[in-house]
C-alpha cells in the first residue's frame, strides 16, 4: 500500500474520467427516483465539490430530459460547473440507440437532437459520441465524422485482436472510413474492475506503475454512474461515512476518497477527453474490428457454444503462460441478439416496418401543397419510432433486457403509437378511409420466408405460415397493446449452475405463438404441457404451411393455410398421413378461426387410425400478454363456478371442461375473450381448456428472478376422421 506516492522521479500520466448515466425509455420512475437519490444526486454533489477534479459525462437524452423537468438544481450544478471548465458532456444518440442496427436518417437524428438539448442546456460543444454498450463497427468513423464528432469510446476489449499491446492502450489512436477520421479512447480494464470494489490505493498503485517520464499517457475510466451508488452495497461503500474500505481509506467514503487522491497526488494529471486531444496527437492508425465488451461479446453467442466459450476464457485468462492465447480469444457479434432471441428480432423487424410505412408517408406530404401542417405530427411519430430503438431490451446478459417485459411492452407501444398517427395522417394526406383492412405478403422476419401481414385501424395480425401457420403479433391498437408480447423460455447458459434447482426451469421446444398445433396423448397432464415435456405425435407444430388463399372484402381479410402432416400412433410409431387447414378471418376486433382436419385413409391401417383417434389430442396453442400488475389478472368462464364471487387467478395453472374463457387486464382495462367450439353444438364437452403462465428463469442485475412474460390457453380437442373446430378471439 502506497498512500503517499514518491513523486521524485518526475513520472506523471493523465487520467480521465467519464460517468454514464442512462436510464432504458419508460422505466418505473420509483426505479429512477431510487438511482437519483442513491447515486446520481451524490455523485453529481461529489464532483461538485472538488473543482480541480475533471470528469466527462454522458447522460442519455431521455433521462436528460427527466433531470431537467424534475430536479433543477441537480442540473444547475451540472452548468455552473460546465461554465467553470470542470466537466465536459459528450453526446450520441437520444435514446441510447446501437447505431449497426438502426438506419443511418436515425443515427443522425438522434445525434443531433442530443447534441443540440446539450448545447441549448449547457452552452457545450459536444465533441465525443458514447457507443451504446460500447458496440463498434468499421463505418461509424465517416458518419460520425459528417455529424462533427471528434472521437469515441471504446473498450481496450476492441484493440485485443489487432495485435496492440497493452502498452499502447495508454494512448489515443486515430481510425478512418471513406477518409474520414475519428479520435478513439481506450477504456482502461483494470481500472475498472477496481473501483468502486477496492481500495484507493491499488487504482493510484496501478496508476503509478504505468507512469513515464515523457508524461504523455492517458488512462482512461469509465463507469456506469449507478455503480457508483446504485449497485448493491456501492451506495455505502461511496458515501456513507465509516463504510468505506477500511484497508487504506480507514473507512471514507470511496468517491470522495478517490477526488482527494487525484486532487493531492500532482503526478496525477485530471484532464478531460476534450483537453487531451488538444494537447496531444494520437499514437498512430489504427483499424478495428466489429466489437463490444468482453461480457457482450459472451453473452450474444448462442447458448451451446456460450457454455464453451465461457470455459476456454475463464482457462486462458486464469493462466499467466496463456497470456498470448487470450490476446485473440474472440466472442461474438453484437447482432446475433437478433438471430438468438426472435422476440428481439420481432421488435426491430416492427420497428423498420413502421419507419418504411412513415417515409412513404412523408414523402406523400410533401408532394401536397399545403404539407406544413402535418410536419409537427410526422415529426412526433418519428419521435415515437427513435424511442423504441433505445438499445436496452433486444439484448440480454447480466442486465433482464429482453427478459424484461415491461421494456418490451414500451417499445411495442412506441411503434403502435406511430402507427396510429400514420393513420391519422393517410387519412388527412392521401384522403384514405379511416376504416380499412390490407394484407401484405413480405418477409418481415428477413429470414427468405414470406411473412403475411394484416392490417387495420384496429388491429395488426402477423402470421407465419413456415413456422407452423402461427400468429405472431396481435396488436390492439386502440389501446397500442402487443397482445403476443410474450416472450419463449429459451434455454441460457446459466441453468446449468449449481445454484439453480434443475426442475424449476421449464424449457420451450417453440416460440410462443398462436396457433401452433399440438399433437399428444389424452393422458398428457396439465404439469406436462406447462413444462413442454411431453411427446409430440404430429409434425403441424413448425410444418411449413402453404398459404392458398388470402383475401380481403370489406372491412374484413381472410387467410386459408394447409399442410399436409402426418399423426403418429403412440403405442405403434406408425404413422397416419392428415391434412390440416387455418382459415383465419379478420373482422374489426375480432379473429375467427377454423381448424379442419382429414385423414388419410391408408389400406390395412385402419386399426391404427382407430387407435389415433381413440388415444389422441390436437392442442391449439392460444399465448397472450397482459402488462398490467399479473396479481390483478382477472378471468372467468361460463363454465367455471367462483365460490363468494372471488375471482381466480389468472396466472395460476387451471384445467376445465368448457368453451369459453375471458380474460381482464384492469390497470389497461382491456378484455381478451375466448370462444372454442365443436363443428357439433351439442358435443361442446369434448373440449378441455388447459391454462398456465409463461415464467422465464433469468439472472437480472437484480439477481436470479422469476419473470412473468404472458399467459398460454391450450384448448384440447378430441380427433375424428374428419374433425372441425372453431375458435373466436375479441378484444375490446
Amino acid at each position: 500500500m502506497n498512500m503517499d506516492m514518491d513523486n521524485s522521479d518526475k513520472s506523471s500520466i493523465f487520467f480521465g474520467m467519464v460517468y454514464h448515466f442512462h436510464q432504458p425509455v419508460d422505466n418505473r420512475v420509483d426505479v429512477i427516483e431510487d438511482n437519483f437519490k442513491k447515486s446520481y444526486e451524490p455523485l453529481i454533489d461529489e464532483i461538485f465539490k472538488h473543482p480541480k477534479v475533471k470528469t466527462t459525462l454522458h447522460i442519455s437524452g431521455n433521462l436528460l430530459e427527466w433531470f431537467l423537468d424534475h430536479k433543477p438544481e441537480f442540473i444547475k450544478k451540472i452548468k455552473i460547473m460546465a461554465n467553470r471548465g470542470q466537466i465536459e458532456i459528450i453526446g450520441g444518440g437520444y435514446y441510447e440507440p446501437i447505431f449497426s442496427i438502426i438506419p443511418n436518417r436515425d443515427r443522425n437524428a438522434q445525434i443531433e437532437k442530443l447534441t443540440s438539448l446539450i448545447k441549448k442546456e449547457f452552452g457545450l460543444d459536444v465533441k465525443g459520441a458514447w457507443l451504446s454498450e460500447r458496440v463498434w463497427e468499421p463505418n461509424y468513423p465517416s458518419f460520425l465524422s459528417d455529424l462533427g464528432l471528434k472521437y469515441v469510446i471504446v473498450d481496450d476489449n476492441h484493440f485485443r485482436s489487432t495485435g496492440i499491446t497493452e502498452e499502447e492502450t495508454f494512448y489515443t489512436h486515430i481510425t478512418e472510413d471513406q477518409g474520414k477520421t475519428l479520435r478513439i479512447f481506450p477504456i482502461n480494464e483494470k481500472i475498472r474492475y477496481l473501483a468502486p470494489w477496492k481500495p484507493t490505493f491499488m487504482t493510484f498503485d496501478y496508476l503509478k506503475s504505468v507512469t513515464d517520464e515523457k508524461g504523455d499517457r492517458f488512462i482512461l475510466m469509465i463507469s456506469d454512474a449507478e455503480k457508483m451508488g446504485a449497485w448493491a452495497t456501492t451506495h455505502q461503500i461511496c458515501y456513507i461515512d465509516g463504510k468505506g474500505h477500511q484497508e487504506g481509506d480507514m473507512g471514507k467514503p470511496f468517491i470522495p476518497a478517490f477526488f482527494e487522491q487525484i486532487i493531492k497526488n500532482e503526478w496525477v494529471k485530471s484532464i478531460t477527453l476534450s483537453e487531451y486531444m488538444v494537447q496531444f496527437p494520437a499514437k498512430g492508425l489504427i483499424y478495428l474490428p466489429a466489437a463490444s465488451y468482453d461480457k457482450m461479446e459472451e453473452w450474444v453467442l448462442p447458448t451451446p457454444i456460450r457454455k464453451k466459450f465461457e470455459k476456454i476464457r475463464k482457462e486462458l485468462k486464469d493462466n499467466p503462460k496463456k497470456e498470448d492465447e487470450y490476446l485473440f480469444l474472440k466472442g461474438g457479434f453484437w447482432r446475433y441478439f437478433l438471430v438468438k432471441y426472435p422476440e428481439s428480432n420481432n421488435m426491430h423487424k416492427k420497428m423498420l416496418h413502421v419507419r418504411n410505412k412513415l417515409l412513404t408517408l412523408e414523402n406523400q406530404s410533401l408532394q401536397v401543397s399545403s404539407a406544413l401542417p402535418y410536419k409537427p405530427r410526422i415529426d412526433e411519430a418519428w419521435d415515437e419510432i427513435y424511442k423504441a430503438q433505445c438499445n436496452d431490451c433486444y439484448w440480454h446478459g447480466l442486465f433482464g433486457g429482453v427478459y424484461l417485459q415491461f421494456l418490451r411492452f414500451s417499445v411495442y407501444s412506441h411503434l403502435i403509437n406511430a402507427e396510429r398517427i400514420i393513420d391519422s395522417l393517410n387519412s388527412d394526406v392521401s384522403l384514405v378511409s379511416e376504416n380499412y383492412i390490407s394484407i401484405l405478403p413480405m418477409d418481415f422476419n428477413k429470414d427468405s420466408k414470406t411473412d403475411i401481414i394484416i392490417e387495420s385501424d384496429k388491429l395488426n395480425v402477423y402470421l407465419d405460415p413456415s413456422n407452423g401457420g402461427t400468429i405472431f403479433e396481435l396488436d390492439y391498437k386502440p389501446k397500442s397493446y402487443n397482445l403476443l408480447n410474450t416472450l419463449t423460455r429459451w434455454p441460457e447458459a446459466y441453468h446449468e449452475d449449481e445454484e439453480i434447482e434443475s426442475d424449476t426451469v421449464m424449457i420451450d421446444r417453440y416460440r410462443k405463438s398462436m396457433l401452433r398445433a399440438r399433437f399428444f396423448n389424452q393422458d398428457v397432464t396439465l404439469n406436462q404441457l406447462e413444462r413442454d415435456q411431453y411427446a409430440e405425435l404430429g409434425n403441424f407444430i413448425d410444418g411449413d404451411f402453404n398459404v392458398v388463399r388470402n383475401e380481403k372484402d370489406g372491412q374484413t381479410a381472410m387467410i386459408n393455410l394447409e399442410f399436409n402432416g402426418e399423426v403418429k400412433d403412440p403405442d405403434s410409431e406408425e404413422i397416419i398421413p392428415c391434412k390440416l387447414t387455418k382459415e383465419i378471418v379478420i373482422l374489426e376486433s375480432q379473429i375467427d378461426i377454423t381448424i379442419k382436419g382429414e385423414f388419410v385413409k391408408v389400406p390395412k391401417k385402419e386399426e391404427i387410425l382407430k387407435r389415433i383417434i381413440e388415444n389422441v389430442s390436437m392442442g391449439i396453442d392460444l399465448p397472450f400478454f397482459f402488462n398490467g400488475d399479473p396479481e390483478k389478472f382477472q378471468w372467468k368462464s361460463n363454465q367455471v363456478l367462483f365460490l363468494d364471487n372471488v375471482k381466480n387467478s389468472l396466472i395460476e395453472p387451471f384445467e376445465f371442461m368448457g368453451y369459453q374463457l375471458q380474460a381482464y387486464d384492469e390497470i389497461y382495462d382491456l378484455h381478451l375473450e375466448f370462444q372454442i367450439s365443436n363443428e357439433s353444438k351439442i358435443d361442446k364437452e369434448t373440449i378441455k381448456i388447459s391454462k398456465f403462465p409463461i415464467i422465464t428463469y433469468a439472472f437480472t442485475d437484480e439477481g436470479y428472478k422469476e419473470i412473468y412474460q404472458g399467459i398460454t390457453i391450450i384448448p384440447r380437442f378430441k380427433l375424428k376422421k374428419e374433425f372441425e373446430y372453431h375458435i373466436t378471439i375479441s378484444i375490446n
